[in-house]
Parts: structure tokens; C-alpha cells; sequence
């Protein structure tokens, strides 16, 4: 694992390397020597010097070593017996946390992972070391609040991420292939995960900021999931519908951007192309957002209390219907001939764009003409902006409908004129 290199021979990259640990140690120490001053000066074996150190020492080792073996292990050991003192010492002076040593441990691996190149994956330990420790008041008084139908929502989620998932045959079954038993159940699972996130963030960060840093977390992953997550919950608190309508409309807005981004490494030849029906769909669901937030603030009205972290009957449905259009999507792409590029682009949207995005931008140029590309692309997301539409109109309630009408209308105008203005042809196979 990790992509290792010679310091001596590239020190630049060595140093990036060093850099992106001492940042990380930095951030993880910088939220220590904060809480001991909310603690009123009750001190930390580490703060904002000694954990880039710890960082640094992992980073250093596996960079000398060219592996992360038993030198590293030396090292962490070697941390480990420090952790282990401090503890000991504190304990007998009657503090029985170890947060600040656990922290400690994980700097040092986060740091030797940065040492190894993996700095992704660095970061998500850092970062997520950070984040937990800041929360720490909030989270502790999170499970206190869940009632006993909470509860069982979360293990229910555990199940059948956790247990039935992994399980399930991960090849295709049915008419040429095309449903696959683990991408379908994952869909289940994304939209009952994101509705539990939701909820999660409803409840840490209040109503408001936690329903829209959920919408705009879950269109990393799908907007069309977060859609119908959120029209189901609308149902629940109708009076906030348009707050839920916001947070849904950030959810495409990133969606779009995702699409830009997926395009441009997939088939950086289409996004010339591309880039304006984008660009205008970003610009007019921004606009319709902001200014629906700025009504949803004005709105008032009392906290909901969030009870129901997910609808598991709801996640089946979507799952049936994104089965049916998988095989919509596949039947067309074989029987329409040079109409199956925008016929599929179109029913795949109804979905996911994800897949006929990278499909189409890796056929960029060589199969298929950038222009045709882009065209199948922005189709793709046309659609799956009016299904999303089609979801929150069935599913939502009426101020929920109304407000994702709104956004989403204004997205799809504003990129149906520039793809018209732009003359991008979605069909044919060109060259």
C-alpha cells in the first residue's frame, strides 16, 4: 500500500509529504489546547506542538524506511509507551479520559500514511480525528436523546449495510445482465444512509444548518437519493418543507458540478461543450436557492423534533424502480440505434448520471464526437433533473413540491436554453 520513494532522490515530494502530516498534527493540536482552555486550564499530555511531532516521527520513519514496517512500528510502539505513561499519570489523579491518547496514536498512523503517499486517506484520519474530538459534547448528548424507534432505525441501518450487503451476489442476473443484487441493495442503503445523516445533522446542528450541510454531503453521492429522502420526511414536518425543498436543491447543485468534475477526467474533449449547459444549470438553482433560503428564514416557526431517521418501504421502492429503468436504459442503448445514445442518456437519468457520464465522456473523441458526448451528458442530467422534479412532486409535501419546483425548473430552463443556443447534438454516433 502507498506510493513509496527515495527522500534523497525527491525531497520535494518528501516534503509535501512532511508538510501534509505537520498540517494534520497541527489541526488534531489546535483543537486540544482549545479544549483545554474551555476546560479552564486542565491540561493535555499533548496540544498544538507535540502532536505535528507525532505526525511528523510517523511521516519521517516511513519516509527513511521506504515501507511502513517494522521501523514504523518501532516508532508507534515508542508513542504508544508515551500514551501509556500520560494515561497512568492522569488516571491516578482521577481523570479516566483517554481521548487526547487515542488521539495521539491515530496522529502518529495518520502521519506515517501521509509518509506512505496514501494522503487521502491521511487526511480522513486527521481530519476525522479532529472533527470527532471537536464534537465531543454533542456527541455524547446525541444517544442520550434517541428514543427506542431511533435506535432501532440506526441498527436497522447497520443491517443492512453491514450484514446484508456484503453478502449479497455481486455479478448480473435477469434480461442481458443487468441487475446486479449488491448495486441494487446499495441503492436501499444510500437512500436510508442519507436519510439517517439527515437526521444525524438535524439533531447535532439544528434544523436549518444541519438539513443543508446534509443536501449538500449527499449530492456527493446522489442527489436523486436525497430527493426522495427528503420528500418523505417533509411529509413528517410539513411546515418545513421549504427548508427541506433548499437543502434538495443544494443536493442537485453539486450533483451538477460532479457531473463537470467526472467529465473532465473521464473525457476532458466534451466538457468544452459541456461547460455552458453546466454552468447554466449551476447558475439558475443557485439563484432559485438562495433566494427560497432567504424565504425559509424569514419563515420562522419552532425546531421540528425529528424522530424518524429513515423509511426502509420508501428505499425499496426507488431500488424497483431504478431496476426497471437499468433495464429501460439497456434495451434502448440496443434497439434505437443512433438514437440510443439520448434514449439511454435520458432514461438513465431518471436514476443515476453517474455511470452514462463516464461512459459517454470515455467515448469522447474516439466513439463518439465531443459534441455528441456532451450532448448525452447534458441530456442525462436534463433528466434527472425533471425525475427529481417527478419524486418530490409525488412524494413531498405541498411547500416541499412547490420549492423544488422552483429550483429545479430554473435548472433545467437555464440548461435546456444553453443547450439549444449551443447547438450540442445529444444523438448520433459521430467522428
Amino acid at each position: 500500500m502507498g506510493d513509496f520513494i527515495d527522500p534523497i532522490a525527491q525531497p520535494d515530494v518528501a516534503l509535501l509529504r512532511l508538510l501534509v502530516a505537520a498540517l494534520l498534527g497541527g489541526l488534531i493540536g489546535l483543537e486540544r489546547e482549545r479544549s483545554e482552555a474551555r476546560a479552564g486550564g486542565k491540561g493535555h499530555f499533548a496540544g498544538v506542538r507535540t502532536f505535528p511531532l507525532f505526525a511528523m516521527l510517523g511521516a519521517g520513519l516511513t519516509l527513511l524506511a521506504g515501507e511502513i514496517g517494522i521501523v514504523t512500528v518501532a516508532g508507534f510502539l515508542g508513542v504508544a509507551a508515551l500514551v501509556v505513561v500520560s494515561y497512568a499519570q492522569s488516571s491516578r489523579q482521577g481523570d479516566l479520559g483517554s481521548s487526547t491518547e487515542m488521539a495521539a496514536l491515530a496522529t502518529y498512523w495518520a502521519g506515517a500514511m501521509a509518509g506512505a503517499g496514501v494522503l487521502v486517506l491521511a487526511g480522513a484520519i486527521g481530519i476525522g480525528v479532529a472533527v470527532l474530538l471537536a464534537l465531543k459534547t454533542r456527541l455524547e448528548a446525541f444517544p442520550r436523546t434517541l428514543t427506542s424507534e431511533e435506535l432501532e432505525a440506526a441498527l436497522t441501518l447497520a443491517v443492512i449495510a453491514a450484514v446484508v450487503l456484503p453478502v449479497l451476489p455481486n455479478r448480473g442476473y435477469g434480461p442481458w445482465g443487468v441487475w446486479n443484487p449488491r448495486q441494487l441493495w446499495g441503492m436501499v442503503v444510500i437512500v436510508c444512509g442519507l436519510s439517517f445523516a439527515a437526521f444525524v445533522a438535524m439533531r447535532l446542528w439544528g434544523s436549518a444548518r444541519g438539513v443543508y450541510l446534509s443536501g449538500l454531503l449527499g449530492g456527493l453521492v446522489s442527489s436523486t437519493a436525497v430527493t426522495v429522502s427528503f420528500a418523505a420526511r417533509s411529509r413528517e414536518h410539513p411546515a418545513h418543507g421549504l427548508r427541506l425543498a433548499v437543502a434538495g436543491g443544494l443536493a442537485s447543485l453539486v450533483m451538477v458540478l460532479r457531473i463537470g468534475l467526472l467529465t473532465a477526467v473521464a473525457g476532458p474533449s466534451a466538457l468544452r461543450s459541456l461547460g455552458p449547459v453546466l454552468g447554466a444549470m449551476v447558475a439558475g438553482a443557485a439563484v432559485a436557492a438562495a433566494l427560497l433560503g432567504r424565504r425559509s428564514a424569514t419563515a420562522g416557526g419552532s425546531e421540528p423534533r425529528v424522530t424518524n431517521p429513515f423509511r426502509l418501504g420508501q428505499a425499496l421502492r426507488f431500488a424497483a424502480l431504478y431496476a426497471l429503468v437499468l433495464l429501460a436504459v439497456e434495451a434502448a442503448a440496443r434497439y434505437l440505434g443512433a438514437w440510443g445514445v439520448a434514449a439511454a442518456a435520458v432514461l438513465a437519468g431518471f436514476t443515476d448520471v453517474d455511470a452514462i457520464t463516464l461512459s459517454l465522456a470515455g467515448l469522447a473523441g474516439t466513439q463518439l464526437a465531443p459534441n455528441a458526448a456532451a450532448g448525452g451528458i447534458a441530456l442525462a442530467a436534463l433528466a434527472n433533473t425533471a425525475a427529481k422534479a417527478g419524486y418530490a412532486a409525488w412524494l413531498g409535501s405541498p411547500s416541499f413540491r412547490r420549492g423544488m419546483l422552483v429550483i429545479l425548473g430554473a435548472a433545467f430552463a437555464a440548461g435546456a436554453i444553453a443547450l439549444v443556443a449551443g447547438g450540442v447534438r445529444p444523438w448520433g454516433p459521430g467522428s
